[in-house]
C-alpha cells in the first residue's frame, strides 16, 4: 500500500506510546502517523485469555521527500528570481541610459539658455545704461572725441571701453556738451586707476629682486636704488647703510662688469650665484652683516618659459624678498600682457617703469596696470645714476598724457601728498 508514492507501514504496541519509541528508535523523527486501532490477539496460558494491542499505520521518508520538494522549488524560484533580477537590472540600465541622454540635452539646453540670457543681459543692459543717463542710442561727439585721445594715448580697447561706460553713466545729455567738464573727470578716473607701491617695512636685510625681460636696464636699476639708499642716508646725517649685491646673470658677461662698476663706486663687490644652493649660502653668509641684499638676474624673452622657470627655481630661497617686474615703458600693450602673465610665478609686488623718457605715450602702461591689478613702485627715466630713478607719482605720470588739457592745481589737489 502507498500513499503519495510512500510505503504504507504498520507496528503494533501494548500503548501508543510504546508504537511511537519503536518508530524513534528506527526512524528518528523522519515517520508520520496515518492512523491507529485496537486488536485484541489471544495470550497468556493455552490462550485461554486475550491481549490489547494497538496497531499503528505509519509511513516513512516524509521529510525527505519534503527537502526535495523545497529544494526543487527553490531552485525554480532561484532560477525564477534570477531571470527577474536580470530584468530588472536591464531595464534599469535601459532608464539610466536615457535618464543619462536625457540629462545630457538638458544640461545643453540649459547652457544655450544661459548663453543666450548673457547676450540678453548685456544688451538690455547697455540699453538701460543709456535710456538711465538720458543718452542717445548714438555717440556723443565728447564720447567720441575722449575715446580717440585715449586711443592716441596707447590705452587699450578694454581701457576705453571702462572710460566710456563711465561718461555715459556720470553726466546727462546736456552735460555731455560740456567737454572740458567731462574731460577733467576723465583725468581724475585715469589718475584713481593708477595704483601706487606703498613703503613697506622690512627687518634686516630687506631682500630686493628685479626680474623681467632682457634689455630693460634691471642692472643700471639696481645701481640707481643702491645709490639712492646711501644718499638718502648721507642727507640725513646717517651712516651708509650696508649693501650686499649679488649676480645671477652668470651667461651675461656685459651685466656682471656693468654690476661691477656700479659696485666699485659704492666700494662693493659683486657676488655670484649660479644655483639655488649657491644663493641660500650667500644669503645665510650675509643675512646678519647687511642692511639691504640687491639680487640681478638674468634678462629673457618673455616666450622662453624654460629659461624663466629655472631663474625662479634658483631664487626659490626663503628670503622673504621684496619682487619687482621691471618693463620698459614704450613696450606695446599686447607685449605687456604676455611679459605680466609669463613672470606670475614670481608672485611679484609691484611695477618698476623704465626708459620712461623714451616714449611719449603711457596709456599702454596704465592700461595693463589696471587691467593686471598690479601697483607701479618706480619710474627711471635716463641712464644717470642716481638720479634718474623716482618713487611712481600719479601726478607726474597724469602730466605725461597727450591731447588732455591737464588742470595741474586741480589734479595736485586731487592727487597730492
Amino acid at each position: 500500500m502507498t500513499k503519495d508514492n510512500q510505503i504504507v507501514k504498520e507496528i503494533t504496541g501494548r500503548t501508543l506510546e510504546e508504537c511511537k519509541m519503536k518508530l524513534r528508535r528506527e526512524y528518528g523523527e523522519d515517520w508520520e502517523l496515518i492512523n491507529q486501532r485496537t486488536e485484541f490477539k489471544p495470550g497468556g496460558f493455552l490462550n485461554l485469555s486475550t491481549r490489547e494491542y494497538i496497531v499503528v499505520k505509519y509511513i516513512t521518508g516524509r521529510r525527505k521527500a519534503i527537502m526535495n520538494e523545497t529544494d526543487a522549488y527553490n531552485i525554480s524560484t532561484g532560477a525564477k528570481l534570477n531571470e527577474q533580477q536580470e530584468l530588472e537590472k536591464n531595464r534599469k540600465a535601459i532608464v539610466q541610459q536615457n535618464m543619462d541622454k536625457l540629462q545630457n540635452i538638458q544640461i545643453q539646453q540649459i547652457a544655450q539658455m544661459a548663453e543666450k540670457l548673457d547676450e540678453l543681459s548685456e544688451q538690455l543692459k547697455s540699453v538701460n545704461n543709456k535710456v538711465d543717463s538720458n543718452q542717445p542710442v548714438e555717440t556723443h561727439e565728447t564720447i567720441s572725441k575722449i575715446s580717440e585721445i585715449l586711443a592716441e594715448n596707447e590705452f587699450s580697447y578694454a581701457y576705453i571701453k571702462m572710460i566710456e561706460e563711465k561718461i555715459r553713466s556720470k553726466f546727462s545729455l546736456e552735460q555731455l556738451d560740456d567737454y572740458k567738464l567731462v574731460q577733467r573727470q576723465v583725468v581724475d578716473w585715469i589718475g584713481e586707476s593708477i595704483q601706487i607701491s606703498k613703503e613697506k617695512v622690512f627687518r634686516p636685510p630687506h631682500v630686493v629682486v628685479i626680474v623681467g625681460p632682457t634689455g630693460i636696464g634691471k642692472t643700471t636699476t639696481i645701481a640707481k636704488l643702491a645709490s639712492r639708499l646711501i644718499l638718502e642716508a648721507r642727507k640725513n646725517d646717517l651712516p651708509d647703510p650696508e649693501i650686499c649685491l649679488i649676480t645671477i646673470d652668470t651667461m651675461r658677461v656685459s651685466a656682471q662688469e656693468q654690476l661691477e662698476v656700479f659696485a666699485n663706486i659704492l666700494g662693493k663687490n659683486v657676488l655670484k650665484a649660479e644655483s639655488a644652493d649657491d644663493l641660500r649660502d650667500l644669503y645665510d653668509e650675509y643675512k646678519e652683516h647687511v642692511d639691504y641684499i640687491f639680487i640681478d638676474t638674468s634678462g629673457y624673452s618673455p616666450n622662453d618659459a624654460t629659461k624663466i622657470s629655472n631663474m625662479k627655481t634658483i631664487l626659490d630661497t626663503k628670503m622673504n624678498a621684496d619682487v619687482y617686474l621691471a618693463v620698459a615703458a614704450s613696450t606695446k600693450t599686447s607685449d605687456l600682457h604676455n611679459i605680466f602673465r609669463n613672470y606670475e610665478p614670481f608672485a611679484y609686488d609691484s611695477v618698476i617703469i623704465t626708459k620712461f623718457d623714451e616714449t611719449q605715450q603711457i596709456g599702454n602702461v596704465i592700461s595693463v596696470l589696471w587691467e593686471k591689478h598690479k601697483s607701479i613702485s618706480y619710474i627711471t627715466d635716463g641712464q644717470h645714476v642716481p638720479r634718474n630713478i623716482q618713487k611712481a607719482d600719479v601726478i607726474e605720470i597724469l602730466k605725461n598724457l597727450s591731447g588732455f588739457d591737464i588742470d595741474r592745481i586741480h589734479i595736485e589737489n586731487e592727487f597730492g601728498e
